[in-house]
């Protein structure tokens, strides 16, 4: 819930931010070095958080921006007239806003400043206020959004662009991503990270895969889907030598297979044999000719990916058993193949009813019916809190999968749809599927 109160908290003078002279340099001064969203524990489930943007044309009198959108990954509404806003202190170039979040939310935010011409009145007059409308709207806008310069941790890439980190303080420890966040890591040198030109005649079509491995031996191969993702500059590879290095996870090699762009990843991870098919028959022999080069070899496979990637890590995992057994799937899109995507699926009431969430021809759908086998599935499971309707069809997969004779682990984090609950998900699957050998 926003507090719409453009003043100040008392609170946050524990933070050394002072509630004189607002908007002044001094002021200004003192909010950057304290750092932001300044956040305040009410309660055992509850915290208070503040987040400050600085206009950089100065008062409402100097600046052209009529409105800056506050866009918490899966708490602010993507679908309504009406999201959460900042809201301007008058004759000062402060924007504030205060939300009430769970303390132990881990997300991603980011904030859009727009224009009169912008506002979601506006527009709606101007339209036919349709639900079509706003979605047309709220996408001419969110290609605007902007991380916050005040928060001093790094920048995150998401899927809209560039967003700010949100770690309430009850949130789950995050191995490797502390000491990363914390520039406590070293970055990877380009010569360890070798490309793979993949031309695919399968496919018709050609990209730059990565191989990375902190093996130096006969080790798994972990195939990373959306594998720009995941690529050097974001921390993973880093992060994964750190907790091969600290003995959390065994060493590995690691595919990154990127996605070219949206419509060829949509036909691609959707449960596309063609695809899986082509990464074995054309991918897979380059990528083993590359190990057998630093005397490495594959021990076995594991596949891990995110949203649509993780509905295809799945499907991967039950279409080639003999290859990929392990699978990690985050907020996998579990709905494919239903048409209409913003159908709210059956509510459960009881724990007898999850199977009213099973769309027909899903995958989980198959399972039940026996169309494909998972009692040589290894699987991890994830899904964040704030997913809605995700995590119904996530639980019914599980389901499914568990009644039909699979090893599946199912875990509901306090997030969303985000690559900051992502990351940490990747590490707990790999932590569960390839432990360090003791």
């Amino acid at each position: 819930m926003l507090n719409k109160e453009s003043t100040l908290p008392a609170w946050l003078e524990y933070f050394g931010v002072c509630q004189e002279q607002v908007g002044s340099n001094v002021w200004w001064q003192s909010v950057s070095s304290a750092g932001a969203p300044f956040i305040q524990e009410e309660s055992e489930q509850t915290s208070s958080v503040l987040f400050v943007w600085q206009d950089p044309q100065g008062n409402e009198y100097e600046s052209s921006i009529a409105s800056v959108l506050l866009d918490v990954n899966s708490l602010t509404d993507h679908h309504s007239w009406d999201p959460v806003c900042l809201h301007r202190i008058s004759g000062t170039d402060v924007w504030l806003g205060e939300l009430q979040i769970n303390s132990n939310w881990r997300g991603s935010y980011s904030f859009i400043p727009i224009e009169k011409h912008q506002l979601p009145d506006s527009v709606r007059q101007m339209g036919d206020g349709s639900r079509e409308a706003q979605r047309a709207w709220w996408m001419s806008v969110a290609v605007n959004q902007i991380s916050d310069p005040l928060n001093p941790l790094p920048e995150l890439i998401s899927g809209w662009g560039i967003s700010s980190p949100l770690h309430l303080p009850k949130a789950a420890a995050e191995l490797g991503w502390q000491e990363w966040d914390r520039g406590e890591l070293n970055a990877i040198s380009a010569s360890r990270v070798h490309a793979i030109n993949w031309s695919s005649k399968e496919l018709d079509n050609q990209r730059t895969a990565w191989l990375f491995s902190t093996a130096t031996s006969d080790a798994p191969l972990v195939v990373l889907l959306d594998g720009q993702k995941w690529g050097a500059p974001s921390g993973t590879l880093s992060v994964l030598q750190y907790l091969t290095d600290t003995f959390k996870i065994a060493p590995a090699h690691y595919l990154l297979v990127p996605s070219i762009d949206g419509p060829t990843r949509w036909k691609e991870l959707g449960c596309y044999s063609s695809f899986w098919q082509s990464l074995l028959d054309e991918l897979l022999p380059t990528v083993t000719s590359e190990l057998a080069q630093e005397d490495c070899s594959v021990s076995d496979f594991l596949v891990a990916g995110q949203s649509l990637g993780g509905l295809s890590a799945l499907y991967a995992g039950v279409t080639f058993p003999e290859y990929f057994s392990k699978v990690i799937s985050l907020s996998g899109s579990f709905w494919w193949p239903e048409d209409s995507r913003m159908r709210a699926p059956n509510n459960t009431t009881s724990s007898n009813e999850w199977i009213k969430n099973v769309p027909t021809n899903s995958l989980a759908d198959q399972i039940l019916k026996n169309q494909i086998s998972v009692s040589h599935l290894q699987a991890f499971l994830n899904v964040g809190s704030g997913e809605a309707d995700m995590c119904l069809y996530n639980e019914a997969t599980y389901q499914a999968i568990q009644q039909k004779g699979g090893q599946v682990h199912y875990e509901i984090v306090c997030g969303g749809h985000d690559w900051l609950s992502w990351r940490s998900g990747l590490v707990d699957g790999l932590r569960h599927l390839i432990p360090a050998r003791s």
